[in-house]
């Protein structure tokens, strides 16, 4: 299996990804119109029963070098392949997550994309067609980063999925604050109001704010069992995301040590595949911050003002 590890990841770090994310891959055009969402083909049995339904979105903004994406894509990669993970998956009531990617920049001013529109991961083998599918994807740089507009478009990958489970989860990674798109705050208090999950991986480094955890607290995350866990800089990206993988799999926080107990790595799944419960609905406007709020407020736009649409009114019509 470490033969598999070691090749898929030399891969990773030959041409293929230096073709994707090489620097003549410069900024993509501004869409104006939502991201459109790839078909997910219909299940004539109805949703598949999944552990997690977990959404990766990816910061691919302009101050994320080369080199930077790089190691992100490779942490992402070790990450999936660690035995850390693939044990936390097997450990679930199904043995399986669903898991899609978004990249995110800023819909207004750079590039959203899509590279991986739902997957089972159960094991090793399912874990490398994850990775090669994500690596293998389209990806640019772009101007801005919008927290929000990660955050609708994974609210809709949840929405349109083809997979069903009681825990519902959002993982944003990033190495900025919220500077276009909707006010974060507001998108956020609206997928928390679907019973979704945010947690955040802030990757902190000496050209970023040092206190850049506690804006992903104050400002991001939310919901049952939501935290942040920090990567100190892109070099540490692919620890931090496995033991962050660890956690959201098996429904621990930061505090709970996994690796202590091998009964704690139990998934918060589904009780069956015919009787999966509801998510318990969040009253819109009812979720009570657990970080004291960020100082200076949460949106700092690029160009001045934040609404709908780069910070000028409304987001078109979906």
């Amino acid at each position: 299996m470490r033969r598999n590890v070691k090749a898929l990841l030399s891969a990773i770090a030959a041409s293929t990804l230096l073709a994707l994310i090489g620097p003549e891959s410069g900024f993509a055009a501004a869409p104006a119109a939502p991201v459109p969402l790839p078909p997910t083909l219909p299940s004539a049995q109805g949703p598949q029963e999944v552990d997690v339904e977990l959404v990766l979105a990816i910061d691919t903004s302009g101050s994320i070098d080369y080199q930077e994406a790089e190691l992100q894509r490779k942490g992402i990669a070790e990450a999936f392949l660690s035995k850390d993970v693939i044990q936390a998956i097997q450990s679930g009531s199904l043995g399986r997550i669903g898991v899609s990617a978004i990249y995110f920049s800023s819909r207004a001013y750079g590039w959203m994309g899509v590279p991986v529109n739902w997957m089972i991961v159960r094991d090793q083998k399912s874990a490398e067609e994850f990775i090669h599918t994500l690596i293998t994807a389209e990806r640019h740089s772009g101007r801005g980063t919008s927290i929000s507009d990660a955050l609708e478009l994974s609210q809709r990958m949840l929405e349109k999925g083809p997979y069903r489970s009681a825990k519902q989860v959002i993982d944003v990674s990033g190495d900025g604050v919220n500077n276009a798109g909707r006010r974060v705050e507001e998108t956020r208090d609206e997928v928390l109001a679907k019973g979704i999950t945010i947690n955040a991986l802030p990757i902190i480094d000496d050209s970023t704010p040092q206190d850049l955890d506690k804006y992903f607290q104050g400002c991001v995350i939310g919901g049952p069992g939501a935290f942040v866990l920090p990567a100190k800089g892109f070099g540490d990206f692919a620890r931090a995301l496995r033991r962050k993988l660890v956690l959201e799999i098996s429904g621990l926080t930061p505090r709970e040590d996994p690796s202590a107990n091998p009964l704690l790595r139990k998934v918060a799944a589904t009780t069956g595949a015919q009787n999966a419960p509801a998510r318990p609905a969040v009253p819109r406007g009812g979720y009570t911050p657990k970080y004291p709020p960020y100082p200076g407020g949460c949106d700092f736009p690029m160009f001045g003002g934040f609404g709908g649409y780069g910070g000028f009114g409304n987001f078109p019509e979906r």
